[in-house]
């Protein structure tokens, strides 16, 4: 049962899979501004600047994941265990359900998938943050400055 971003508590939603709240708010400001220096008026692809950057984030724990562009099947057990393991890194950390992914009998499969179910609702909750949203400062109108003041605000929530 995947569980939306919207659904999760408060401090889950504001710390992601993250030890605490700043480390979320540094995540989340790369990912905003690499999708704001690679956006170009035919490409936007901040799906899978989310993708790279949680493959990132699994590597500094030890365990890079080969971003996979043709998935191989998995068990509908693997399906369970890699929602089980996305709700635990949002309750925990993802150091923590890393761990709990390498003590498995799927792993190191289960490492592939959990990476995949971890983007798309790390995608999601970035997305409902405004990442799909955030205007090139290079326009100066009225709709740039105000999604420059929604930027601000939206940092300054983090900052709370």
């Amino acid at each position: 049962m995947a569980t939306s971003p919207l659904e999760r508590p408060p401090l889950e939603r504001e710390k992601l899979v993250f030890r605490n709240r700043g480390e979320a708010r540094r995540f989340s400001e790369r990912v905003i501004e690499r999708v704001r220096r690679e956006r170009r008026p035919d490409v936007e692809r901040p799906q899978e600047i989310v993708e790279e950057e949680v493959a990132e984030e699994f590597a500094k724990h030890g365990q890079p994941v080969a971003i996979v562009r043709e998935p191989w099947e998995h068990v509908p057990q693997e399906h369970a265990e890699a929602q089980q393991l996305v709700n635990y890194a949002f309750a925990h950390d993802l150091g923590a359900a890393i761990k709990r992914a390498e003590k498995s009998k799927y792993y190191p499969r289960n490492l592939d998938l959990f990476h995949d179910v971890l983007t798309g609702e790390l995608y999601e909750a970035l997305r409902e943050q405004g990442l799909n949203r955030q205007p090139l400062l290079a326009r100066f109108s009225l709709v740039a400055f105000v999604g420059v003041v929604a930027l601000i605000v939206i940092v300054l929530l983090f900052a709370l």
